[in-house]
């Protein structure tokens, strides 16, 4: 929870961030397929689960194939994403370290930072590509009739999944170490995870709760309110943890490396 309280305080103190939050929900209104969400939940009404390999994978995949609109409007949604966390950590790395908070600031930094995201992006994604493969093979496993066999698939998903972020955790603070050592990739990789083997547990949290939250909230909202109520909660929630694990990121490098925080400072 440290790294989430020190970063929800810093997103209240800088509103500059506001834009890219508002840019960072409409990208997740369209990345998701929440159709795949209504056909589980309906199949759930109906009395089954649903065994359709399709149906699991295209809802634990974050990219919306249902048509070709949908296609190009989530391969624009994840490069705007990209562009997004450049510039935040441009803006959070020049309030931070110089007190320096305005939009002029951030291009020093911002290329280097769109090229590092740009790489990162392309890690996370081929890790959620392998994880919704797997999700999608125990849920299709576990989708039998009676008393409530999938819940062991959806206890089997969520401790994968908790996996997942776990060794995802200990790479948390790769683009801060990057961008603010110059290391390239690899060094900055190797250095990433030798610093937060020591915090790896809190940064767990800083990356699974916003998450988890989202997942739980969107769910009910889907079932209890439809389709429309699951985009519109999934894209605010979404994007809002989107921002909180992207500057969280940050707060645990300058933590780690006990920066001097200026953005702190009573002038």
């Amino acid at each position: 929870m440290k790294y989430l309280i020190q970063t929800i305080k810093y997103l209240k103190s800088n509103l500059l961030l506001l834009p890219s939050l508002a840019i960072a929900v409409m990208c997740f209104a369209v990345i998701v397929d929440y159709t795949a969400a209504e056909t589980v939940i309906d199949s759930y009404g109906a009395g089954y689960i649903t065994d359709s390999f399709t149906d699991w994978f295209k809802l634990f995949i974050p990219f919306n194939s249902k048509s070709w609109i949908t296609i190009l409007l989530s391969i624009a949604a994840y490069v705007l994403l990209v562009l997004n966390v450049a510039f935040v950590h441009s803006m959070v790395d020049k309030h931070v370290r110089f007190g320096s908070k305005s939009f002029r600031s951030v291009m020093s930094s911002f290329t280097i930072n769109f090229v590092y995201g740009f790489i990162i992006m392309l890690v996370i994604a081929a890790a959620c590509l392998v994880m919704a493969l797997l999700l999608a093979v125990v849920m299709k496993t576990f989708a039998m009739p009676g008393a409530y066999i999938f819940i062991i698939g959806a206890v089997i998903c969520a401790v994968l999944a908790a996996l997942f972020i776990f060794i995802g955790a200990h790479f948390f603070l790769w683009l801060p170490c990057a961008e603010i050592t110059g290391y390239k990739m690899s060094e900055a990789l190797y250095c990433s995870y030798a610093q937060a083997r020591t915090v790896r547990w809190t940064n767990t949290v800083a990356i699974a709760l916003p998450l988890a939250l989202s997942v739980v909230i969107v769910s009910l909202f889907g079932a209890f309110l439809g389709t429309v109520a699951a985009i519109i909660s999934g894209a605010v929630c979404f994007g809002c943890s989107y921002m909180l694990i992207v500057v969280a990121s940050y707060m645990a490098y300058a933590d780690v490396e006990n920066i001097e925080r200026e953005d702190l400072r009573k002038y």
